[in-house]
Formats: structure tokens, sequence, C-alpha cells
């Protein structure tokens, strides 16, 4: 069946949802063509709500409109087309996220992620932080907001490189609102999937309002197993919601209650299996071979309860949050570990190799936070608390090579890890704004931060492996003080320069450590830190009608985290530091009612200036992995009436993203390719009816996302993780 048999079948059924009635259309996905002016953009990048203009350092918003516009849903949809950021990613839910060249591989994020007004996910060493971003459907989002540079004052830990900010649409009590959505999509190379998606807003007075908003998206697969004769082993679905209710009891009061989850369920790696050298495809162009399929699932669940009273002098906040996440995954072992549980447990007979890994975490936040209205002295004080709570569970067993993955009876269990990890954070953290005139003032800030951590590692071996059964404990407890200084001089009401100097951390931790190690072992690690110095400009030019951004910076990072072998163990260490320093610039243009014209870009330079443990492999002047030296994005929309009531859009994008380097390896770092993908999209609206049909990645590239090392992955090959081939798809909504 051919792809445009297909998109229609599943078109077909698509529509046959939108029964709304025909009113008026109140989400418009390209409202931001329809004036000769650039839109004003607010943000929250500050903790207040300011014009994205006057915030003194670079930051990217995209709008819901403009995310849903380009049928940008998931980070490999949009995170190319914000200056500076890239994306290293392998499966579904397993997304690392860097931010001017910012990663050296590990366990730790170098990036925070906040939904609202939560911090979500690890900012330990201890629970995967780093690969697990949370990759949340955007819709009916208000924007995505991204903040470059370290936000260590006002956010905390784990935003070394910046800070990626959700934030959803609150309920509205002044109209009823409702949308349904219904995408259906095909995959080059692979098969059809698509999304069905609603949201619903209900007043429930003039005081208080109500809004839910559900989905659930089948994601086409595309890639192959030649060896057990399995296509689109890589096929995901996504499933989520999202609700709140917004009670506004007084002018001065307001209680926002709002609870967000989502599933993200994948059957296998969408890898492609390539020469170590090479990098030409081992088997066809979209293949790769295992001994039995590699399904990960991530669950998100984020409930949060929001109060705001304006005492008039000043604004009181309270944000109490409970977030949990859980990642399991089966990966193959086979490589490396087959040879090994056929000797200990099955002489004779091969037998493969399976590692289940289950994570679970349980984190509580409370924020309390006291700001001034707008004046010249302005000031803002707030106290923080984090409990996290991890559990990483692990689970080495055989696998049947005549009927994976079956487990081998007598090689179940073999070695079982349970390492239950628990993680305290107390800050109290002061920003002051004076204005010295109407066109200048300078931002001060700091925070300090305390946290207690503790661990156990428990392993258990079977049979052969009962000698290396053991319990180690660790702790740590750790003190830091990052600040942030930013003076602005307003050139006009349309133009900003500013300056920022900022200061950024990870915690460290305790290592899970025989006590009988060698000294050569560390037994904890410290934190790391990254002084960032910028300067930019901001403008609206020509009445509006374009608006330009333009940083340029310079970073510094020292006791870099890495992850390392020492003496046997795998542990998290310190070591080497690195430079980074780079310019990145957005242009949007108005020219004409209805075009929009954008370009973005970065120049990156990021190098380690002191060499890594040589077990790592890194060398002064190599380059921090998989940061692009040029990166950057050119779109154009265009709207316009054909009719009465009707309106005809289209549009396109394309993104470039640089040659990169891999992780740090003793062999060396291999050169990953630059690539460039192609959107296009176009459609109509009518009355509250739209329909689009777009294509993602227009000419079929295999950008690369991640390669990893030799050693894991049968036949030599490596593993490399690739964009999504060209994606056909069609669009119909419906709102009213």
């Amino acid at each position: 069946m051919n792809a445009v048999t297909k998109l229609n079948l599943l078109a077909g059924a698509a529509f046959a949802a939108l029964t709304l009635p025909a009113v008026s259309h109140a989400a418009d996905a390209s409202s931001g063509s329809r004036a000769n002016t650039v839109q004003e953009v607010i943000v929250t990048a500050e903790k207040r709500e300011e014009n994205l203009r006057d915030v003194p350092q670079s930051v990217t918003a995209i709008s819901g409109d403009a995310l849903d516009l380009k049928r940008a849903t998931t980070f490999e949809d949009y995170v190319t087309t914000v200056p500076g950021m890239n994306l290293i990613s392998s499966q579904p839910g397993a997304t690392r996220l860097v931010l001017r060249g910012i990663n050296a591989g590990g366990v730790s994020a170098t990036i925070g992620t906040y939904v609202d007004e939560t911090p979500y996910g690890s900012v330990t060493g201890l629970a995967n932080g780093a690969v697990l971003a949370p990759d949340l459907d955007t819709f009916d989002m208000q924007r995505v907001e991204v903040l470059r540079g370290p936000q260590g004052t006002l956010y905390g830990a784990s935003s070394l490189g910046g800070l990626l900010k959700f934030v959803t649409n609150a309920p509205d009590p002044s109209r009823f609102a409702a949308r349904v959505e219904a995408d259906a999509e095909d995959t080059a190379s692979g098969s059809t999937g698509g999304s069905v998606k609603g949201m619903v807003n209900l007043p429930l007075s003039d005081k208080a309002a109500f809004r839910a908003s559900g989905y659930y998206s089948n994601q086409p697969g595309f890639v192959d197993d030649p060896v057990r004769h399995v296509k689109d082993v890589d096929s995901a679905k996504f499933s989520g919601l999202k609700a709140s209710v917004l009670f506004h009891p007084t002018e001065k009061f307001s209680v926002r209650i709002s609870a967000v989850g989502q599933d993200i369920t994948s059957k296998g790696t969408s890898t492609v299996d390539v020469n170590a050298v090479t990098l030409a495809p081992i088997f066809d162009d979209l293949s790769h071979s295992r001994t039995f399929d590699q399904p990960n699932k991530v669950t998100y669940r984020i409930y949060n309860a929001t109060e705001n009273y304006d005492f008039g002098f000043a604004n009181l906040l309270s944000a109490t949050s409970y977030a949990t996440l859980r990642q399991t995954g089966d990966q193959d072992g086979t490589v490396q570990l087959g040879g090994l549980l056929t000797a200990l447990f099955s002489p004779g007979t091969p037998i493969g190799a399976g590692l289940a890994q289950d994570l679970r975490q349980k984190k509580f936040t409370q924020e309390i936070r006291l700001s001034s209205p707008a004046q010249t002295f302005e000031w803002l004080v707030g106290a923080f608390y984090t409990h996290e709570e991890n559990e990483l569970h692990q689970n080495l067993s055989g696998i049947s090579l005549q009927n994976p993955p079956a487990i081998v009876p007598a090689a179940a269990g073999a070695e079982v890890i349970a390492l239950p990890s628990d993680y305290k954070e107390y800050a109290a953290f002061a920003n002051v704004d004076y204005h010295f005139t109407d066109r200048f003032d300078v931002s001060v800030g700091g925070r300090y931060s305390h946290n207690k951590q503790s661990e156990v590692q428990t392993t258990v071996g079977r049979g052969p492996l009962a000698a290396i059964s053991s319990v180690f404990p660790g702790s740590s407890s750790e003190g830091v003080f990052t600040f942030a200084v930013a003076p602005k001089f307003k050139l006009s009401d349309d133009a900003t320069l500013y300056a920022r100097v900022a200061k950024g951390y990870r915690p460290g931790g305790p290592n899970a450590v025989n006590p009988a190690a060698a000294a050569a072992v560390p037994r904890s690690f410290q934190s790391d830190t990254i002084v960032n110095y910028e300067a930019g400009v901001k403008a609206d030019l020509f009445e509006r009608t374009a608006s330009v951004e333009l940083t340029a910076f310079f970073i510094k990072w020292d006791r870099i985290q890495l992850l390392a072998n020492v003496a046997g163990f795998g542990v998290n260490t310190n070591g080497g530091s690195a430079e980074s320093k780079g310019v990145e610039g957005a242009f949007t243009v108005v020219p004409t009612p209805g075009l929009t014209l954008s370009v973005n870009g970065a120049y990156t330079q990021a190098n380690l200036t002191a060499d890594t443990p040589a077990i790592l492999g890194g060398k002064n002047g190599d380059h921090l992995p998989y940061s692009a030296p040029i990166s950057g994005s050119v779109s154009a929309d265009y709207a316009t009436p054909i009719g009465n009531d009707m309106r005809l859009f289209v549009g396109g994008s394309v993104r470039l993203e640089g040659r990169r380097h891999s992780d740090f390896a003793p062999s060396g770092q291999v050169s990953v390719p630059a690539y460039t993908s192609i959107d296009l999209r176009g459609g109509v609206e009518w009355s509250n009816y739209r329909a689009e049909l777009y294509v993602k990645n227009l000419g079929d590239e295999r950008g690369i996302l991640s390669i990893g090392g030799t050693g894991n992955t049968p036949n030599g090959a490596r593993a490399e993780g690739i964009i999504r081939p060209r994606t056909i798809g069609l669009s119909l909504s419906a709102s009213y």
C-alpha cells in the first residue's frame, strides 16, 4: 500500500472525529503571521512576567501556536531550532540535552527542566538524570522557554548549561473552549502511525475554571532486524493527560492545582549498525541486529499546587510539588557478557545476556518566594527545599539464544544490583534589581544551597558469581554558593544592551565503593561548576516589523564530573576542565502582512583545557562531545485569505546541525557528520476547522543523533542513533 493510500485511509477515520459545530476558531496556529509586526513575547525566565526583550540573558521562547503550526511535538522536532542546543538520543524517552556545548558524558544532567513551577528529574549522579530529560508532548502548551547559560541563582542545581521550561496553559474563567485534533503519518522505510488529541476549558464561575487535555500517539517504527526477521523494531507510543483547576476568589489571591502525566513506550532503539571506522551500514540502510527486542518505558507524573497572594508591597508565591518518574527497560548485553555467562552457567551451549533495569524516583519540592512589584528598587527573596528518593535495580540474566528473550533458569538473576539513594537540599536565594535611571539598571542575585546524600549498593551474585555479593554504603554533604550579576542599558523603548556573569553547579555525591578498595578509588565526588560571561543586544526594529537578538559568551567549566572505571569500580569522579565560547543570534522579520521570516544560529567552540583521567581518553583540546561548531535554522511562513472565512497558509524550515564529535574514548573521538533537514507544511483554515499537510525531513537525511562505542554491538559495529526518515503527515483539527 503506497503512502498516499495509507494516509487517505487514516485521514478518513480521523475526520470522522471532528464533529464540533461551526463557530469561531479559538486556537489559530498561524496567528503570528496575521499582523505586520513581530509578536511581543512574555516570559518568566526571572520568575516574574517580563517582555523577552527586557530579560538580561539569552532566552528563546517557542509559543504553543508555533509548535502546533510546525507539528513539533517532541524534542527531535524543535530542539535544533534553538540556537546552541543539541540533542543526543537513541530511543524515545532516553534523551540527553546540551546547551552551549556543556557536555562530557556522565550520568548527571547539565540542563535543568521545569514544568511551570516544578523542577523535574534527578539532580544527583545516582539516577541517570542526564539521559532522562522529560520529552513532554507540546499539545496545549502555552510555550517552551529555553534559558541559555547557568541558572544556579533562581533555579538551583544541575542547570550548568541552562534550563528548559514547559509553560502549560492555565484554565480561563472568561470563556468556554475546546479542541480536537487527529493526525495520520507515514514514515519512509517504515510504517504508518497517527495521533488523537483533545482539550477542553470549562469556566466553573467567573472566578474559577477547569482545563484538561489528553493525547495518544502511535509513532511509526523504521528500523528492521534482518537477522531475526523483525520489522519496525523501534515503534513507540506516547500517551498523556494534563489537568488543572484555577480558583481566583479575590483580586489578591489565587490557587492553581495541576497534574501532568505522560507515558512513553518504545519497542526498541532507533539505532543502525554501522562499520566502526567508515560508519557505513553493516546491513541494509535502516537495520540492526540484536539478540532480542530492547523495550523501554518511561512514566512521568507531576503534581503541583501554586498559591499567589498580593500584599500590595509584595507578592507571595508558594509552590508545592510532588513528582515521580519510572523507567524500565531491557538491554542486550550478549556481546559484552554472553561469553562470560556461557562459561559460568552453560558450558558447551552458548547463551546470551540480558540486563533488565528498573529506576524509580520520588521527588517532593517546596519553594516560597516574596517579590516586590515593578519599582526603582525591585527585590525577590525565597527559600527552597527538595527531597529526592531514587531506587535503581539492575538484573543480569542469561538469555536463551534458541528462544530469546526467554531466560535460562540456571543463569536467572546471575547478578542483581539494588541502589537506593536519598538526596535532600535546602537553599535560600535573593535577587535585587536597582534602576539607576529609566534606561539603566543592575540585577544582582545569589543563592546558597546545601545538600546531604546517602546511598547503599547491594549486589547479590548467584552460583559461580556468589563471591561478588556485597553491601556498600556511602554518604556526602556539600554546600555551594552561586551568583548572577547583570547590568542592562535600554538604548530606547525597543532596544536593550546587557551583560551577565553567572555561576551554576551540579551537586557532588557519594560513590558505592568497597571499603577495602584501593585508595585511588574515590569514595565521593565534588560538585562541578561553571562561570558564564556573556554580553548581548535585543531590539525590535523598523516599527517592530523586525526583531534581533545577538549574544557572545565565554564559559569556564571546572572539576568536570565524569563516569570512569577506577581499579575495577565504576564511579563518578572529577577530572579535567573545559571552555566554551561562541556567538548566538536570532532574527525575525515581517516584511509584509502574512509573511514571517526567521533565522537563528550559533557558532560554538567547546573544548577540554585539561586531560580527563587517562582511562576515558579525553585530551586537552578535544571537542566536548556532540557540541556542533555551527548550527542553525531558517524558516518562512505565509498566510493569506482566499475567500470568505477561509485562509491559506504555507511554510518551510531548514535545520542545520554541524559536524560533531562522539564521547571521549581511549581510541579517540569519532567525527559525526553534519546534516541538514528540511520540513514543509501547508493547509487551509475555514470556520472552526483546519487541515494541514506536512513533511518532515523532506530529503530523507540520515542525521546522526548519537554513536556508540565498539565492543557493545554484534559484528564489531557501532550503534548509530538517527533522526526519523522522511515522514508525511495530515492533520485535521476543530476548535471552539
